[in-house]
């Protein structure tokens, strides 16, 4: 089931209700949406865990993706950007950066519809 689901929005009812049936959470905006994506790239906390990787702001965020068991289909056409994207298998984010990740949700969606 597709949802908004980023940092700030990690929909933990809405994947909690759907796991009962077998279904799994795609992530719609999963860098935080058109016109938010500075916003998850300069917090503090997943800067901090980029540079702790030496990783890029959205790498930590679509490894927390994976990692939480979100399927995260980020699109771009910067070739750059999709290299940057798929190049997050070889690093893992520790339990406490999860956790940190985890206290940053505010149940805040970036969209209506």
């Amino acid at each position: 089931m597709q949802n908004e689901t980023h940092p700030y929005h990690q929909s933990g009812t809405m994947k909690s209700h759907i796991s009962q049936y077998g279904t799994i959470l795609e992530s719609w905006y999963p860098l935080g949406g058109r016109g938010h994506t500075q916003e998850l790239f300069t917090d503090p906390v997943i800067s901090s865990i980029a540079e702790s990787h030496g990783k890029t702001s959205a790498q930590v965020i679509l490894r927390w993706h994976l990692q939480a068991g979100n399927i995260a289909i980020p699109g771009s056409s910067n070739e750059q950007h999709i290299i940057e994207d798929f190049s997050i298998w070889d690093f893992s984010l520790t339990d406490d950066e999860m956790n940190q990740i985890a206290g940053l949700n505010q149940d805040r969606r970036n969209s209506t519809y």
